[in-house]
């Protein structure tokens, strides 16, 4: 099962570098990016499972599982998944900016065509 989440990251990522890579609209352009962000999400996340592990944060003790097994760190890993929220908030933030210049871009240039916005360089 974690392998197939490592393949979905995968492909994911290789579908918004396509986006990135083979798109003239800045819109386009944008989502791929997010789509690539939404990949290390799962990638994160996938990092931080463990088979058979309880909640990092726990009211009461599970059935069947001693003080020791939580002990020597039979736990999912906390830190990816604050990782990963923290990841989400700046990922929200910088599509936002994103959007923004293009926003700009277009109502500037009137087209979100990304030759056509080639005009600012020097």
């Amino acid at each position: 099962m974690i392998l197939a989440n490592y393949l979905t990251a995968a492909t994911l990522f290789c579908l918004g570098a396509f986006a990135v890579l083979t798109r003239r609209d800045l819109i386009k352009i944008i989502m791929g990016l997010s789509v690539m962000e939404a990949s290390t999400y799962v990638l994160l996340v996938s990092m931080a499972y463990r088979r058979g592990a309880t909640a990092p944060v726990l009211a009461a003790r599970p059935t069947g599982v001693t003080e020791k097994d939580l002990a020597h760190g039979n736990v999912a890993d906390p830190v990816l998944q604050n990782f990963c929220l923290t990841a989400i908030v700046i990922g929200v933030a910088v599509t936002a900016v994103f959007l923004t210049v293009a926003v700009r871009a277009a109502q500037h240039y009137r087209s979100v065509d990304s030759n056509d916005v080639r005009g600012l360089r020097g």
